[in-house]
């Protein structure tokens, strides 16, 4: 028999636990100690099995034509032991009964191979274990819709960006995914979480004569196909283009220390970037963070309070419990200015001594779950958008993002805004090409001087570190009092 992502509650732990651990099976209130002397069995002070099912649907429309469309299943699975105090880790797909045996006995052997090298022990940090179904339920299921319907929404999108001209290129495309997690561990948590995700993104190249410029716009939840009933993609192909062509009459920007305003998305992008991975634990324990032992420090302006929070309705980044079954929180990463956690898996957490805080996440169930953010937002403040510019004789207001670098140990960033504009005596004037923003982290958070009220998510994304999982990050329109702009001028 096959074991599934759809009889893993059930399955899962008869047959696993009677097959590796020849022990009754059924559950119970004694569970958790039948699951801790299983492990005693086998010489492993801890272990889990974690399958991840992921259905797919993904569609590419080039200037108006299908260029693919695809769908499918895709079921993967990985154990981890401890035994000796070092891991031993195994990964695979189509988990049958025989495959799950020897991939719990292979781990094992390669855990007892590691020990004999084994430097520092694994101290996982203790936590409440869990028994839980989560199901993020959305109002259009993406499964129930039918693929010419997905095809359609991405070629009306494709249409509408073209129709106004001067579009040289464009690429849109679908994807969606239905996400299915379950984690058995041998301190009794039992963890099944269903999540939806939807994106639907354009990239955009307008031309005029010789000159080109290119734009990104991005739809997405953890929501259903209602997402986009929500929010009209045809409408935000139009504005996405009309601001491409909008950039083809763009001047080169001015260049030196200049006061810069930054609409939520690069607001975000900033937090994501500059602070969020500064702030990831195993970064930390590695000597390449700028933020090693400053927790409890004031490293910026007051009015700065940045958190990473997986709890957010819709958000891209969001989920219950993190990939080894911990709940996760919303986390103060800085608190009015003070630096005051950082985001944990239970491994990094037992070797700080902090308390875990859900933020271990694993691209698939091939991989192992590592330290990553969620969705990190920078909260707002008291002023509006207008009282952030007014005061600016010259300036910049830079939007979205070209992508960047950013060194956490140097504790130094650079990013292009995909959209600028001059900022001239209070007055937002004219558009400006290849603006970039570049800096040193600590300095810029004491740099921040004033934040618009409302915080906002900015467009959804994937963030890659060695695996690559969803997140959201967003916050504020964000005034930064004189940061270093590159431009031709």
């Amino acid at each position: 028999m096959i074991l599934t992502a759809n009889n893993f509650s059930e399955e899962f732990i008869s047959e696993i636990i009677f097959t590796l651990f020849t022990l009754p099976t059924g559950g119970g209130s004694d569970l958790e100690d039948k699951l801790r002397r299983g492990a005693e069995k086998f010489d492993v002070e801890f272990w889990d099995f974690r399958i991840n099912r992921a259905e797919t649907t993904n569609v590419e429309v080039r200037m108006g034509e299908v260029k693919k469309v695809l769908s499918g299943v895709e079921e993967t699975f990985s154990v981890r032991v401890i035994s000796r105090g070092a891991w031993g880790f195994f990964a695979g797909a189509q988990p049958t009964k025989e495959v799950l045996k020897e991939a719990f006995r292979t781990a094992v052997r390669l855990a007892e191979s590691s020990s004999v090298h084994l430097k520092r022990r694994v101290n996982l940090a203790e936590v409440r274990w869990e028994r839980a179904y989560i199901v993020y339920r959305p109002k259009v299921d993406p499964r129930d819709v039918d693929i010419e319907e997905k095809i359609d929404i991405v070629k009306r999108m494709n249409t509408a960006i073209v129709e106004g001209g001067l579009i040289r290129n464009v690429s849109t495309s679908y994807s969606d995914g239905w996400m299915r997690t379950e984690i058995v561990n041998s301190e009794g948590t039992e963890v099944v979480q269903e999540i939806p995700r939807v994106l639907l993104q354009a990239n955009i190249t307008a031309g005029d004569g010789g000159r080109l410029m290119g734009y990104r716009t991005r739809i997405g939840s953890t929501r259903g196909f209602e997402t986009f009933r929500e929010r009209d993609p045809e409408s935000a192909g139009r504005e996405a283009a009309e601001i491409a062509r909008r950039l083809l009459k763009a001047g080169p920007a001015p260049s030196g220390e200049l006061p810069v305003v930054t609409d939520p998305e690069l607001t975000g992008v900033f937090v994501h970037e500059a602070i969020g991975h500064a702030t990831e634990a195993d970064t930390v324990l590695e000597g390449e963070s700028v933020l090693e032992g400053r927790l409890g420090e004031m490293l910026g302006s007051e009015i700065v309070t940045i958190i990473d929070d997986p709890s957010i309705p819709g958000a891209f980044g969001s989920f219950t419990f993190d990939d080894e079954g911990v709940r996760g929180r919303r986390k103060a990463l800085i608190e009015k200015g003070i630096l005051r956690e950082f985001i944990h898996t239970r491994e990094t957490a037992g070797m700080m001594g902090m308390e875990p805080n859900g933020g271990a996440r694993a691209e698939s169930g091939h991989v192992k779950p590592l330290v990553r953010m969620s969705n990190t937002i920078l909260l707002g403040g008291e002023h509006t958008f207008e009282e952030l510019i007014e005061d600016i004789k010259l300036g910049i207001y830079a939007k979205g993002t070209r992508g960047g670098q950013v060194d956490p140990a140097r504790g130094t960033f650079q990013f292009n805004a995909q959209e600028a504009y001059l900022v001239e005596k209070g007055e937002i004037t004219k558009p400006l090409k290849d603006v970039s923003l570049s800096g040193s982290i600590l300095e810029t958070l004491k740099l921040i001087d004033a934040l618009e009220k409302e915080s906002r998510l900015g467009s959804p994304g994937f963030c890659g570190k060695g695996q690559l999982v969803p997140v959201g990050d967003g916050g504020p329109h964000m005034r930064i009092k004189k940061i270093y702009v590159g431009g031709e001028g």
